[in-house]
Order: C-alpha cells, then structure tokens, then sequence
C-alpha cells in the first residue's frame, strides 16, 4: 500500500484520493444546465422566464441553508454517514434527470440537487483538515480547489458534446458522485486510523482530533472568521462577475457564444493550475500572497473592461481564474487554523462556504445596486466597479497586513 505525508505521519494515498474524489461534486449544480438555456426554453415554449432562471438559481439557493445544516449536524462519529446521504441525494436527482419531461420536474430536481450538494461541500474541505497538518494541509487543499475546478473543464466539454445527441444526455455529469460513493470505504475514521504511519514524534497523538488555533491577543476567534469570511466574500464576488456579464458584453462587442463558452473556460483552467501550484506559488510570494492574488485578478478585470477583443477576454479571464485559483484554497486553510480542534472543522468550513455561495448568489443585485446609483448601465461598468472593489480591499489589507486575516507564508 502506498502513502503520502500528512504532516504528522502517513496516510494511504488510496484515502486522499478517496477525500479528493468528493470534491468532483461540490462545482456541478447548475452546469448540466447553463449552456442549454436557450434549448430548454425551446423545448418548453410555455416556461416563463423566471422558470427558466431557477433551472441554475435553485440550486445555489438550496446549497446555502444546506451548507449552513450540514456543519450543524456534523460530527467526527457521523461525518461519513452525512457524506453518503448527501452523495446519495445527489446520485439520485441525476438520474431522476435523465427522465425529467417537464420544467417543474426540473426545478423540483434542481431543490433536490442542492439539498445534496449542500451536505457535501463543507465534508469535501473538513475532512482533508481533519487527516492533514501545517504545509501538507495547505497543499492538499490546493489540490481539492484544483480538483473541483478540473471537473469543471472536462464536465463543460462533455456537456457541450452530449446535448448534440439528447438534451437528457447532459445531465449524466450529475452521476459524478458514483466515484466517491464507490472510494467512500477508502475515506472513513476507522479506515484510515487502522492504516496510517504516525511519525515518531507524534505517535500516541490523536492524529485527526486536535490542533491549535492560532494565539490571538486583541480579537475574538469569531471577529477573525468574519474577516476570513468577508475577504472570501469579497474576492469571489469580484471574481464571478464575469461568469454573469461577459455573455452579454461579448455579445455586445460582436462576438459569438461559442467564442463566450470557450472564454469562460479559461477561468477554470487557470483556477485549477492555481490550487494544484499553490505551494511554490506561496513558496515565492510568501506574506504578499494574498495581495499579488487581487493585483492578478484586477488586471484581468481591467482587460475585460478595456480591451473589447477575443484575445483580450481570454486574457483577462485568465489572469481572474489564476487569482481566484491561488486565493482559494489560502482562504481553505485559514478555515483550519481557526477551528479550535480537527473535529471542528466540518462546521467553520460551513461558515466560510457558505459565504462563497451567497457571494455567488448576490453578484448580479450588487452590481444592479451600484448601476442604479452611478447610472450608469454600460457593458463595462460591473468589471471597473469590480475591480475598484478589489483596490479598495488591497487598501484594506495593507492596512491590516499584520492581522491573521492577511498573512500568509513564514513570520
């Protein structure tokens, strides 16, 4: 049997690939659907248009509350009884998906999605923290950014060649967590304790129960999670509202929408290279991480702006997703660092997912906001605004360079 580090000892490298193959999940709501709006409300010619918005709204709405249960009702002894019920749902709104024939069975399926997704996301990160410690927990939830990005690629081309054949052929990518029920032996509590190595030095240490968060002199743990959470908002926000506008601003400029599918593409790409990097990666930038972070993904929203050519959008949404892929997973394992032992942090992973999902949720009513005020509705107007957001929080952060919230590397 083979093994790889965790920092502390050894663990079976066939348990993280089992933890990692959760993370092909937490990205799919919503994917099956997005590039085939325009067909369904083909299909469907009596759907409003609301009807057709929820086929991807729904999903992340669910995953919000269910996110927020999840940590709740979580714990150490049935961690892997919540991953198999909520992989189970998911499993089981795939497959009621490839015979869906009407939009309410859409929508109700796409509740029932989230419901599962929902449970899932915030094991897919607690428990690669619970086996993982220092540099081996920040690298391996570099790989679980990069793994669930990575999906997104070949998920995305699949789709795009399926719904040639049958519009119910695309929602097979909802059968992605077959994987992880299959490898789920692989990833429980009693698995791993029975096989891994502890190093020397650690031996008689509970291994997955106990770590310590980092001192604090002059603020509450609580008080620095909302910042965790806050910076994460703020960043993802930012970063997402290309995901939104850049259809239609390409459109605009004369552009076609295979030319947007291939650009939006190019986030995922980079985000993936960025979580499986991020260790050289903060090896090089050490405590200026986070700022070269906004400063990569700013200059990629002033391309989006500026320049009105295929190149320029590519590049632009390129240097976004490299951003986003390294911040990511630095927001990951500041989550860890924070929950006062291992078995916590299932739940603070909540916390701080949830607040990725509502940025996600929030994006086009705070720019709308921000539109009505300045009035001004212009197709460039939500990447400057933006990327004014993201100079405002570097300005924020050099302020607070010496918080928890912004260090990263060696002190």
């Amino acid at each position: 049997m083979k093994y790889v580090s965790n920092g502390r000892g050894a663990i079976p490298l066939i348990s993280l690939i089992a933890l990692l193959s959760v993370s092909l999940t937490v990205n799919l709501p919503g994917l099956a659907v997005s590039p085939m709006l325009g067909k369904l409300s083909d299909i469907f010619p009596h759907s409003s248009q609301l009807e057709i918005q929820l086929l991807t709204l729904l999903p992340n709405l669910v995953i919000i509350p269910m996110i927020l249960i999840a940590g709740k009702i979580t714990s150490v002894r049935n961690q892997t009884a919540v991953l198999a019920t909520g992989l189970s749902i998911f499993l089981l709104a795939g497959v009621l998906y490839l015979f869906a024939d009407s939009m309410p069975m859409l929508i109700g399926l796409g509740a029932l999605l989230g419901v599962g997704c929902g449970l899932i996301v915030p094991i897919a990160a607690g428990q690669l923290s619970e086996w993982f410690y220092g540099a081996q927990n920040a690298r391996v939830l570099g790989f679980k950014s990069g793994t669930s990005n990575g999906i997104v690629i070949l998920a995305t081309i699949f789709v795009g060649w399926a719904a040639d054949f049958s519009w119910h052929t695309s929602f097979c990518v909802y059968l992605v967590p077959v994987i992880p029920l299959l490898l789920l032996p692989f990833m429980t509590n009693t698995f791993i304790r029975k096989h891994m190595r502890e190093s020397a030095s650690t031996s008689g240490t509970p291994q997955a129960i106990t770590t310590q968060a980092p001192a604090k002199k002059f603020a509450h743990p609580a008080v620095i999670l909302a910042g965790v959470i806050g910076l994460y908002v703020a960043l993802t926000a930012t970063s997402m509202v290309f995901t939104y506008y850049l259809p239609f601003t390409m459109k605009h400029y004369g552009l076609t929408t295979s030319q947007v599918g291939v650009a939006t593409a190019m986030f995922y790409v980079t985000a993936m290279i960025g979580g499986f990097s991020l260790t050289p990666y903060i090896r090089v930038a050490g405590r200026t991480a986070l700022y070269v972070c906004i400063i990569i993904m700013t200059a990629g929203l002033l391309l989006l702006g500026l320049l009105h050519t295929m190149a320029a959008y590519v590049a632009g949404v390129l240097l976004i997703g490299l951003g986003y892929g390294f911040f990511q997973p630095i927001i990951y394992n500041k989550t860890t660092q924070l929950a006062p032992d291992k078995a916590l942090s299932t739940k603070y992973f909540s916390y701080t997912l949830a607040g990725n999902y509502i940025a996600v949720s929030i994006v086009p009513v705070f720019v709308e906001l921000f539109q009505r005020i300045f009035d001004n509705h212009t197709a460039d107007f939500p990447y400057f605004l933006s990327a004014a957001i993201l100079g405002i929080v570097f300005v924020v952060g050099l302020i607070c360079r010496r918080s928890f919230v912004w260090r990263t590397g060696k002190e």
